[in-house]
């Protein structure tokens, strides 16, 4: 069924535009052709400018013709969509998305989300295969699965030589604690021998008794004031040993969470390196036309350029036909 947004038979659409505006084809209809059968399609499409037209994938082809006339092919995955407007030449594999615009010049929008790294250059119009850099960044990907490995190992290390620490009880509780004690101390010694010769002394007479027993909780209220001050005279000692402790545990966290940290950060990368060396086997398979032109910038430091190495195999995952990308996932599992 005809999507009524596209029109077909586009590469003479579009040959037929460039020639009434004036502009020589050259070789370009040979080369749209090379470019539709090398990512399986049969015909070009060329897409109506209506408002909710929105357009999302890999330009496979581009040439500047002049300054007002540059035709572009985009592989959306479904069709090959091709276009001749006034608009800057993408770079060949870059994501884009190209959106209809209106009261401007170009009747095209083009916004280039994502580009090949690694110094890595392709074509979709030429044979000329180059598969050496496929090795050449598996190598970069076991370099730093490599390091990682090892990075996890000295992280074992320093967790055995973490000397393990205890949390402090909290100062609030301590001094709660120290006030207690302090008081069961100094109300649990009783009556003193003159304070129970006074008792025998007074006998039944109960006025002679509370004298006795008022004087004795006045002595224990004394010896409970004057130690509380001793003890308070010593509680800026106290919570200095009492930062001094969580300091202490604090460090202890900060290097049992640091370990952590970096062993699941290490663990992630692993992860990540493996599934793009899965996903280079099935780049590999699908023999696109690579040419590794400044890769030797990558190779010198691979875990420097981690993510740039793993964007730019996803987006070349990303360029495969889908029956590649389904082997590829059902291949990880």
């Amino acid at each position: 069924m005809a999507n009524p947004r596209f029109q077909s038979n586009g590469v003479d659409l579009l040959i037929d535009g460039l020639l009434a505006a004036g502009e020589t084809a050259g070789d370009i209809r040979e080369r749209m052709w090379q470019v539709a059968w090398a990512r399986g399609y049969q015909d070009v499409s060329v897409p109506i400018p209506v408002p909710d037209v929105k357009i999302e994938g890999f330009c496979v082809l581009g040439q500047r013709f002049s300054a007002h006339h540059t035709m572009v092919l985009v592989d959306d995955g479904e069709q090959l969509v091709g276009l001749v407007d006034e608009l800057e030449e993408p770079p060949l594999g870059a994501k884009v998305r190209m959106q209809p615009l209106y009261g401007t010049s170009a009747h095209w929008g083009f916004k280039v989300m994502a580009t090949l790294g690694c110094g890595l250059a392709i074509r979709f119009d030429d044979d000329q295969i180059e598969s050496g850099w496929v090795d050449r960044l598996k190598n970069c990907l076991h370099e730093i699965r490599e390091g990682e490995l090892a990075l996890r190992r000295q992280i074992e290390i320093d967790r055995r030589n973490i000397t393990f620490v205890l949390p402090p009880t909290p100062f609030r509780v301590e001094m709660e604690k120290a006030d207690k004690e302090i008081r069961d101390r100094v109300t649990g010694g009783g009556y003193t021998d003159e304070e129970m010769k006074a008792l025998n002394r007074a006998g039944k007479n109960q006025s002679e008794v509370d004298k006795v027993v008022a004087a004795r909780n006045k002595r224990l209220v004394d010896a409970y004031r004057l130690e509380t001050i001793e003890f308070r005279a010593r509680i800026p000692e106290l919570r200095a040993a009492f930062d001094e402790k969580m300091e202490a545990y604090a460090e202890f966290r900060r290097e049992i969470d640091r370990c952590n940290e970096t062993d699941s950060a290490s663990r992630s990368v692993t992860d990540a390196t493996l599934r793009a060396t899965q996903q280079l086997e099935q780049i590999e398979q699908a023999v696109l036309n690579i040419r590794a032109a400044d890769l030797a910038r990558i190779e010198e430091n691979p875990r420097h350029y981690l993510n740039e190495i793993l964007q730019t195999v996803d987006l070349l995952f990303e360029m495969l036909p889908k029956r590649l990308q389904k082997a590829a996932v059902t291949g990880a599992k």
